[in-house]
């Protein structure tokens, strides 16, 4: 499968994707690499709802991600989208190459504490920041912007305003 575009984002599949993203990319599919949304029923129920007519969704754990971008007889243009840094991490560690990422939200979850503002849509904790480092040094361009549109950012120009 091809990987046409990779973008981070914790909202999974949401309106810029839908609108803007899979057509920036020449999607015929969505590979949903995620260990919690592959193992939650109804997720992937809400998930499915929300992607367009003619367009397949794969939902799929990182490692079955990575099996499938390996596959070479699996055909398709994908739009790859993983939930975090930490994810998007796993499958570069696993061996997946490309060239940017485009980092598009990691929410303020009041959740968690002690997240800094880089972009009114970017929040990071420190893992979060040591993950993103790790992906540049995999050699990926951190490319942050909501939708193609928009004036590329590099991340690690933000990451080192911190």
């Amino acid at each position: 499968m091809k990987i046409n575009h990779m973008r981070m984002d914790d909202r999974l599949i949401h309106g810029q994707i839908v609108t803007a993203w899979i057509k920036d990319s020449h999607a015929d599919t969505i590979l949903l690499a995620d260990d919690k949304a592959a193992g939650d029923p109804t997720q992937q129920m809400i998930l499915k709802f929300a992607v367009p007519a003619g367009i397949k969704l794969i939902i799929v754990t990182m490692k079955e991600a990575y099996q499938i971008i390996c596959d070479d007889s699996k055909k398709g243009n994908a739009l790859l989208i993983v939930r975090n840094p930490k994810t998007a991490c796993e499958l570069f560690e696993m061996g997946f190459r490309i060239d940017s990422i485009n980092v598009g939200n990691i929410s303020n979850s009041k959740s968690v504490s002690g997240r800094t503002k880089l972009l009114n849509n970017i929040y990071v904790e420190q893992e979060d920041v040591e993950y993103l480092r790790k992906i540049h040094d995999f050699g990926v361009r951190l490319d942050v912007r909501a939708v193609p549109t928009d004036k590329s950012v590099d991340g690690m120009e933000l990451i080192a305003k911190l």
